[in-house]
């Protein structure tokens, strides 16, 4: 399938499941996810796999493995709400086996939902670590930087670590090479990105206290270095989406090598 844009039925399978979210609801408009939104998101995958080749960008992603499911995970959940009121998927680099993985640190997330959605309340017990969109978000539900799910369509690309020590092999990177780091911030700066909160400590972890007072202290305080783009409508819509995401991960392509080689080299 080409990709030719994300179809207004797309999104109204996505308003109504948020409406109307059962199983049986769920059950009669199936036929819109199966032989619509999904095949759309599959051929959006491919299609960006394509366009970061042509940008010299490493990652990809596959058809079928790359989409998050949309069933939520509601067994030790209060809320029984069976379904994720968004799409989406990722594009990531080749492990160093050789294997590709869904969720390979240093990524480009894709988050499809109508503009203007409502915002849904974080729910604790539906949290799966291989799906950035259902993990707690710093800074409350009022924090559109720390918790924009909910909020409408968006890229994102970066490091979303949950593992001590790569976020430490990430801080390491950055004392022994401050010049460095520095110039990643600089380019994406340049590109209008801005990287997030990050979801920081308090203070700064004892291993890197002697860091305090430096440039850079904030950046020791860090978990994730993540930066992201909102999108659109008439982005989504368009089969021009796969350029746009590529031209993205381009943009933040300094972050990834930095923190590819911190990773790799830990």
């Amino acid at each position: 399938m080409t990709f030719s844009g994300f179809a207004s039925d797309d999104l109204a399978f996505l308003k109504g499941l948020a409406a109307h979210n059962d199983r049986d609801w769920f059950t009669a408009h199936r036929a819109a996810y199966d032989e619509g939104l999904k095949p759309a998101l599959e051929a959006l995958v491919a299609a960006t796999t394509e366009a970061l080749a042509t940008h010299g960008v490493p990652l990809a992603g596959n058809a079928k493995k790359s989409l998050f499911r949309i069933h939520r995970d509601v067994r030790f959940s209060k809320d029984k709400s069976p379904y994720k009121t968004h799409v989406s998927a990722t594009l990531t680099r080749t492990g160093p086996d050789g294997l590709w993985r869904k969720m390979s640190p240093g990524m480009v997330y894709v988050h499809i939902e109508p503009e203007g959605g409502s915002r849904p309340v974080f729910d604790p017990d539906t949290i799966d670590p291989l799906d950035p969109s259902t993990l707690p978000q710093a800074g409350g539900e009022d924090d559109a930087e720390a918790n924009p799910f909910g909020r409408g369509p968006f890229v994102a690309a970066g490091f979303y670590l949950s593992e001590r020590p790569n976020i430490d092999a990430f801080r390491r990177a950055i004392a022994a090479d401050p010049a460095g780091w520095g110039k990643v911030v600089a380019a994406l700066t340049k590109a209008g990105l801005e990287l997030a909160r990050g979801d920081p400590l308090k203070r700064l972890p004892r291993d890197f206290a002697d860091q305090a007072g430096s440039p850079w202290e904030a950046e020791f305080k860090r978990t994730r270095w993540l930066v992201r783009r909102s999108l659109s409508g008439a982005e989504i819509a368009s089969p021009d989406l796969p350029e746009r995401l590529a031209a993205f991960a381009a943009d933040a392509r300094p972050l990834l090598e930095f923190g590819w080689k911190a990773l790799d080299g830990r």
